[in-house]
Formats: C-alpha cells, structure tokens, sequence
C-alpha cells in the first residue's frame, strides 16, 4: 500500500456550514493531492456526514467522538488516526490557499532540521482583510514568551515530534503555546515561513474570547512553562500583559491588534 505523506487534520464543532464548506474545499483543491483529510466530528449540531457526502472524495475520512470532547482530546484523535509522515491543520472557518500544503511540505521536507514550520497568515472578518500576523524566522523560547509565536492552523507537523513529546496537553485555549513549548524543551527546532498561505477567520464573538475569564489556562501555561524556558523578572511582563489584555475593554483590544500587532 502506497505510503501518504501528508494529513490535513481538522476538528468540527457546531462551525456555520457555509464556513465549514469554503474550510473543506479549500483543502480539496489543493494542488498537492497526496494526502488524507481527517475531520473529527465532536458531536456537534452540524450534519458532517451529509456535508461531507456532496464531495465525493475518498481523501475525507470522518471520525467521530462518542461526545463532546472539546478541541485538545479531537486534534490527539486526529493526529493518533493519521497515517501521514507529517499533520497539516486547518480550522473549519479558515480558507487555505491552493499551493499552501505544497509549499509548506516542500520546505519541510527539504529542511529536516525543522519539526514544525508555519506560514504567515491574513487576519480577516467578513470579506475585509485585518492585517497579516506572524513573523518569518526561527522562533526561540525567548520569542514564544513574548508572543512571536506560531499560527496554530498554518503549520505543517513532524507526526514523530509531537508523538514523543505526548501530543497536545490540555490548557484551555493554549494548547498550541504549550505545544510550542515542548517541542523547544525537546531540543526540536520551529520555523515561519515568510510566505502568507491562510486567510485566518476572526469572528466578532472572538474578541470576547479574550477576556480575562477565557485566559486562565493561557496564564496557568505561561507560569507553569516560564520557569522551564529560562525566563528573567522580564520575561513574566508578557503574562502581566496578558491579564491587563484580558480585562481590557473590546474596542481598545481590537484597535491594539489592528495598530500594533497586525502587519499592513
């Protein structure tokens, strides 16, 4: 049997359908073919298997939840379910551009050294394009302290790293920062490609998603990960930061994105 060399990995929850099928097509479009779709469906409103059926294409394969599980436990699924050398992910109201798994798999596969690398992103709402968000380069421990991360749907995956350091653990909504953060621990090696291949959806209930209530686990990660990254006194400013974000009132975080954390 012919080895795939790449899964696009997805987790569906209550997504609105015409998000979740330019999501889809975007993946099936791909001008690289050689892959397998997983979409792990965690028991939400949403009809996958009729969605999914109008495609046709023997590449998506439905996994299903017993119950609602929340995002960590479906991305685990996804990956433990993949048959690819390398995890490709995509959340259900992104839209991928068409060479985006072509390019990423081209760079990774011809720098081994890398065992995550990601692309720049275009932040939008609606049809109105915010801005472009990530930074090209190899990030340090010093640049995921400070929030010169990686964007979580944008990259391509070694499927052995994340194995060996025990896949995605459970901090509500900062799995991908403490993902980030093993891996570095591990001794592995993270990349951005300068290359914008993702339009990355914000809608207007996720700015209420950073309020202080819904940042707990991103602050529980940063304190429990800062010492083990070698953080100084000014290091722990960006968790100090975090918490004035999140009590911070909408416009304000929004008009801070847009004027100091977006590129134009």
């Amino acid at each position: 049997m012919k080895k795939i060399k790449v899964s696009v990995i997805m987790s569906e929850y209550n997504t609105k359908e015409e998000y979740l099928c330019t999501a889809i097509e975007s993946i099936l479009n791909q001008t690289f073919k050689d892959f397998e779709f997983i979409i792990v469906d965690d028991c939400g409103k949403n009809n996958l298997d009729e969605i999914v059926e109008k495609y046709n294409d023997k590449r998506i394969k439905i996994v299903k939840n017993d119950k609602n599980r929340g995002l960590v436990y479906s991305l685990n699924r996804g990956i433990k379910e993949a048959k690819g050398e390398y995890i490709v992910r995509i959340d259900t109201d992104d839209i991928a551009d068409k060479k985006r798994i072509e390019k990423l798999y081209g760079y990774i596969k011809s720098h081994p050294e890398y065992a995550v690398v990601s692309s720049k992103v275009v932040e939008f709402s609606e049809n109105k394009k915010l801005g472009i968000l990530g930074k090209e380069g190899e990030k340090s421990k010093k640049d995921i302290m400070h929030g010169n991360i990686l964007i979580h749907p944008s990259v391509i995956m070694r499927k052995d790293a994340i194995e060996k350091v025990g896949y995605y653990k459970d901090y509500t909504r900062a799995e991908d920062f403490v993902l980030w953060c093993d891996l570095l621990l591990a001794g592995y090696r993270l990349y951005t490609m300068n290359d914008i291949l993702l339009k990355y959806r914000v809608n207007p209930e996720d700015y209420n998603k950073r309020k202080l209530k819904y940042r707990k686990g991103e602050i529980k990660a940063r304190l429990e990960y800062y010492p083990k990254l070698g953080a100084n006194i000014k290091d722990y400013l960006y968790i100090i930061k975090s918490v004035i974000s999140g009590i911070m009132p909408i416009w304000f975080v929004r008009f801070y994105r847009k004027n100091f954390v977006l590129n134009k």
